[in-house]
């Protein structure tokens, strides 16, 4: 059993993609933040462009996991209906 306290990396991406689980997350009343590869506790600087972390407490891993999971999927599910819906409209010739 994880103790409380007990902070864990859940999710890592781009800014953009980290705003938007961590929305999702404040929508399910889980608390989380964000980190950088140099550990300070804001994930978006321009001089490294790594990923930036979603930490959560463990206690909360179950439910956040599935919110990451339905995320992921919804994305796969976005990207392949704009590219179809793309090519249908012969955007790319």
């Amino acid at each position: 059993m994880q103790d409380k306290d007990t902070i864990i990396e859940i999710f890592s991406g781009t800014a953009w993609e980290v705003g938007m689980i961590v929305s999702l997350f404040k929508d399910a009343d889980i608390e989380s933040f964000l980190r950088n590869d140099i550990g300070t506790a804001y994930g978006n600087t321009p001089l490294y462009p790594n990923d930036i972390k979603v930490m959560i407490n463990a206690t909360d891993m179950k439910q956040a996991a599935i919110i990451v999971r339905e995320y992921i999927s919804n994305q796969k599910k976005t990207k392949n209906g704009l590219m179809k819906s793309y090519n249908k409209q012969k955007l790319f010739q």
